[in-house]
């Protein structure tokens, strides 16, 4: 990305999905080898054809088929909205390419309501569909709406919550005959904090590696309201199908923008502890075996490291963004990607949902000079 201004950042090639398209296109026009209608022509000579006019032939390059006439497959990719269609992008490049176009026009609704509600906070760059597994007893997937809008001066110094209510084709519990389906109406929401162009952020992270909690994904949680400077770029994720069924896209609609004064965002686990002390003075009424977490030059620059806690040995380590690049051990330590970005260079950050301590796994970037807290967990008997 490096040294760029606002307007050449392309957001339009985020992620696998998007580049996989960019580069079959490079390829070869696969959007104009779609099946389309060719009306046919009459060959008599009268201005006004007085004739039964003959069907129109629909006609497609290879690889196409008839219902993947434009008007007709929307209607299909309904239908098998799902893992059914996450296989036909596997099938070839065409169909790759004309499936993904398909979405764009099937949400083009949830596109145009977010610009009407929000576009004098966040305008909308680009929007792509996204799709992802969801790991639970029986194999499943996540699809999603990703809206990336930039940021603008409109709430600097205040939190933003942005909103929308949807309702699912078919509720979970719809053999309930006394809540009609569409009646069952659910709100979800992101918040963030917007800062002025050019300033620090500062973000916590924690790390829980306690041995009584069954935890197998060791995913280190974020913190839930997102620091975001003007001209940055937000990712807001608009869930539209997981393992509790399709979202009628149709009753998917914004809610105006809510925002209050910014306030100090600390890691909840700085309510229960008091007693901050160096490694020497707390590892010698500690029985745990403890280091300082200094695993993420040069990239983060490690500045301080405290301790604290009694069954559970908390460590608070402040680091400072420091060299730009993608942070080798996070992944391996964190669960999650980290990437230093030039001090003048706008990021990316996806937005989490209220609520959730995990929402979706994403690259987590940051700017030179910005501060990282880490909390790592760690101790516990087993019984």
């Amino acid at each position: 990305m490096g040294q760029q201004s606002s307007a050449a950042i392309d957001v339009r090639v985020t992620d696998r999905k998007s580049l996989i398209k960019e580069t079959c296109m490079q390829r070869k026009p696969y959007d104009s080898m779609q099946h389309k209608y060719k009306q046919q022509e009459c060959s008599c000579r009268h201005d006004v054809c007085v004739h039964k006019r003959l069907p129109d032939d629909c006609q497609g390059g290879e690889g196409s088929l008839p219902f993947m006439e434009q008007s007709i497959l929307p209607r299909v990719a309904m239908y098998l909205f799902g893992g059914s269609l996450i296989r036909c992008f596997e099938v070839c490049p065409l169909w790759f390419v004309v499936f993904y176009k398909t979405l764009d026009q099937i949400f083009a609704g949830i596109d145009r309501g977010f610009r009407q509600h929000y576009g004098a906070s966040l305008i909308l760059e680009y929007a792509r569909t996204d799709w992802s597994p969801v790991h639970v007893a029986e194999a499943g997937i996540r699809i999603d709406r990703i809206l990336v809008a930039r940021v603008t001066s409109a709430y600097v110094g205040q939190c933003t919550e942005i909103s929308y209510s949807f309702s699912y084709k078919t509720a979970p519990d719809s053999h309930n005959k006394k809540i009609p389906v569409k009646e069952r109406q659910y709100d979800c929401s992101f918040r963030f904090d917007t800062y002025a162009k050019g300033k620090s952020r500062s973000c916590w992270i924690h790390k829980d590696i306690c041995r009584f909690h069954g935890d197998e994904t060791r995913v280190a949680a974020t913190q839930n309201i997102t620091p975001v400077s003007v001209d940055d770029r937000v990712e807001i994720a608009v869930n539209l199908f997981n393992a509790l069924g399709l979202v009628d896209i149709d009753r998917v609609i914004w809610s105006s923008p809510e925002v209050c004064p910014v306030q100090r965002r600390e890691c909840p686990i700085e309510q229960e502890l008091f007693d901050w002390y160096d490694l020497d003075s707390f590892q010698s009424q500690s029985v745990e075996r403890l280091q300082i977490p200094d695993f993420f030059g040069p990239q983060l620059r490690h500045v301080l490291t405290e301790y604290a806690g009694i069954d559970v040995a908390v460590s608070r380590t402040k680091f400072r963004a420091q060299t730009p690049g993608v942070v080798p051990q996070a992944d391996r330590i964190l669960g999650s990607r980290l990437e230093v970005l030039p001090r003048n260079s706008p990021i990316i950050l996806p937005l989490k949902r209220v609520g959730l301590q995990h929402d979706r796994f994403t690259k987590i970037q940051l700017r030179q000079n910005d501060t990282v807290n880490l909390y790592i967990s760690q101790g516990g008997k087993m019984t």
